[in-house]
């Protein structure tokens, strides 16, 4: 068969030109280290690198994600841990000025250190992040969440929300706790009602008049008649050498409910510290140093008929400048201090609380952030072995391809120097 030498030229041409493309490629995979460098060179291990990048991608932004709930959480950590020391700093003032040979210069000197723990406490509760957005606000980020009213009073105007930051797949953590639960949910230490000993007459007694729970034990029976009075009254008729005590409960409108006739002798009902005072679904335990003639008043704000189970903290705070205010060596006032030191121990222990709560978040944000760099480390090794190269094996194919090129070229330009004109 007759072979035409431009078919022979050309195929030669061909073979060497393929040959070239492929240590061209060859080249540019050792240069950038990819064996896939584009989809045509591995369609089905194309697809499977873009799905791990695209997984990889994805957990790069659980790990921002990660980064910034970290932040938060440290920031709202520092402001309950300032919350923690503000607690003990008031409670050692209170300890301090509960002396009875204390000046009025001192007194005032303590009162003005207390306002300015209260103003401590106030710009922790509306501090703010990074971005500017109120730690505690709840939703409600934009403005302070705590402000004062136009009583002076310091009120909450945020909302219940905890925001939330996605970590993982289907896996979100919350990045606050809200103002009303930091800062109006301590744990009311007496229980479902607030005491007011302004009825507890004279001097400081030894055994200080106080009342060390007040709960709705049956709330079927709870009719909800707050505020409450309990009065201790002597014998009917009267005995002046009896000293046997007996109580009085009156509802908010000052009528009578146990004993309903309270003028009947026998209906007295006789005052027992071992024993709690029962009425309307509620138990009272009154302790120390009872009087004939001292009344206590139990307070409570709720109006749902479920009791006060929480205090708040500007509350306990305002109620320790009240009693540095008056004259705190009284009966009342001692019995006052007993409440006060009481709520702000209840205090610090929620502020340790909640704090715990959010170190269990931010151990979660750990836990995490290890899964995900194990599983990062995973999909890197997935992905490199389907689109890394392998240097020692290119390097040989590409030294094979050059022998191959080498040759082809020599082999072509001895064969068409060939010709019968160079042997005539």
């Amino acid at each position: 068969m007759r072979i035409a030498s431009f078919q022979f030229i050309q195929r030669n041409l061909d073979n060497i030109s393929a040959r070239s493309s492929e240590a061209h490629r060859q080249l540019g995979q050792m240069s950038s280290s990819k064996r896939v460098d584009k989809p045509s060179d591995d369609p089905v291990s194309a697809n499977g690198i873009l799905n791990y990048k695209q997984e990889l991608r994805k957990i790069e932004q659980y790990q921002n994600n990660i980064n910034l709930a970290e932040n938060r959480l440290r920031r709202e950590e520092t402001g309950l841990t300032s919350g923690e020391n503000i607690t003990q700093q008031v409670k050692e003032i209170m300890l301090k000025a509960n002396n009875p040979a204390i000046t009025q210069n001192e007194r005032d000197a303590f009162k003005s250190e207390l306002q300015s723990r209260i103003d401590e406490m106030l710009d922790i509760a509306n501090s703010k992040d990074e971005f500017g957005q109120a730690i505690f606000g709840g939703f409600q980020t934009d403005s302070d969440p705590f402000t004062f009213d136009d009583k002076g009073n310091i009120v909450y105007s945020g909302d219940s929300g905890q925001r939330q930051m996605v970590i993982g797949d289907s896996v979100k953590v919350e990045l606050n706790h809200d103002g009303e639960l930091v800062f109006g949910g301590v744990p009311n230490p007496r229980g479902d009602f607030t005491v007011d000993y302004s009825g507890v007459k004279g001097e400081s007694r030894e055994d200080q008049v106080r009342v060390e729970s007040i709960n709705i034990v049956d709330r079927a029976s709870f009719s909800d008649q707050k505020n409450y009075s309990v009065e201790f009254v002597g014998k009917l008729p009267a005995d002046p050498e009896s000293e046997e005590i007996f109580y009085v409960v009156k509802d908010a409108t000052g009528t009578p409910i146990a004993p309903t006739d309270p003028t009947d002798p026998l209906t007295q009902l006789p005052y027992d510290p071992l024993n709690p005072i029962a009425v309307d679904g509620i138990e009272i335990k009154v302790k120390g140093d009872v009087k004939i003639g001292d009344e206590i008043t139990l307070n409570s704000s709720v109006q749902d008929g479920t009791g006060q189970d929480d205090v708040g903290v500007f509350d306990i705070l305002n109620r320790a400048k009240q009693w540095l205010e008056t004259d705190g060596h009284t009966a009342k006032g001692q019995s006052e201090m007993i409440d006060i030191l009481d709520e702000l121990d209840a205090m610090g222990g929620h502020f340790t609380q909640v704090r715990a709560d959010t170190g269990n978040r931010m151990q979660r944000l750990d836990n995490q952030k290890e899964t995900h760099s194990e599983m990062t480390l995973t999909l890197d090794k997935l992905r490199s072995g389907m689109e890394d190269l392998d240097y020692a094996k290119a390097a040989g194919e590409f030294s094979q391809t050059m022998v191959a090129l080498q040759a082809t070229q020599t082999m072509f330009g001895k064969i068409q120097n060939m010709s019968l004109f160079n042997y005539i």
